[in-house]
């Protein structure tokens, strides 16, 4: 129904959305940058799901799936690399105009980028996995998973749109600073995380899975969110 479509996208999109126009869309530059690293990552997110094409249908049980999981992890944390290695380069030019123009190119602000390619790292995510099937709702009726017919499939989409825009975006800070500062448990902490989160998904597959799986992820999100906001925090103050 027409109400079931509005309420899940303010669910799913709609944090996303605010955080957008209340950050990013303040800097133009961020703004190119966000739409310029959604792009790359849905290429990327294109790519890997034609590697995977001749593997479907899979059988719906959480081993293939898990094998599914882990290679499309290392794909994009692969990506997230070659983005640094962009992203170190990108950086020499403007900290040559910074000092031409004897403005000082800030830790911060280098985070503010790493934020942008985080943000579109999520909306990517976002558009790919929850967004194309969203016009489904529309019409009457819903869609459950056998396994968990607590929450429809639409609910379970929303939830990881929200979680996974959190995660994605917080590990892309922290993984730049962890590169930026040489930190090895930054570095190592985002690919860890990011299979974490993505094996949660697998427990939808369990009966009621869902109901511990998505709640579990959206805390994940928060306090992955907390922690890179902690991040910023002491690179303003030093």
């Amino acid at each position: 129904m027409t109400i079931d479509f509005f309420g899940l996208i303010f669910l799913g999109l709609g944090p996303g959305i605010a955080f957008f126009l209340v950050v990013i869309a303040r800097k133009s530059f961020l703004v190119l940058l966000s739409l310029f690293s959604a792009f790359l990552w849905l290429v990327v997110l294109l790519i890997t799901s034609a590697i995977f094409r001749g593997f479907v249908p899979l059988t719906p049980e959480m081993g293939p799936y898990s094998g599914m999981l882990i290679a499309s992890v290392a794909i994009e944390e692969a990506v997230r690399y070659g983005v640094w290695r962009v992203h170190r380069k990108t950086l020499e030019p403007l900290e040559s105009m910074a000092r031409a123009s004897r403005h000082r190119f800030s830790s911060l602000d280098k985070l503010y980028m790493a934020l942008a390619w985080g943000y579109g790292h999520g909306a990517s995510h976002a558009v790919f996995f929850f967004l194309s099937f969203l016009p489904l709702t529309t019409d009457d009726g819903t869609y459950y998973n056998a396994a968990c017919p607590q929450m429809s499939i639409f609910l379970v989409g929303a939830l990881y749109s929200l979680s996974f825009g959190l995660i994605l975006t917080s590990l892309m800070v922290i993984a730049f600073d962890g590169y930026m500062e040489r930190n090895m448990v930054h570095i190592l902490a985002a690919p860890v995380l990011h299979l974490g989160a993505s094996c949660l998904t697998l427990l939808n597959f369990r009966d009621g899975g869902c109901v511990a799986a998505m709640p579990t992820l959206v805390a994940l999100g928060l306090l992955l969110v907390v922690y890179a906001i902690g991040i910023s925090w002491r690179k303003n103050v030093r």
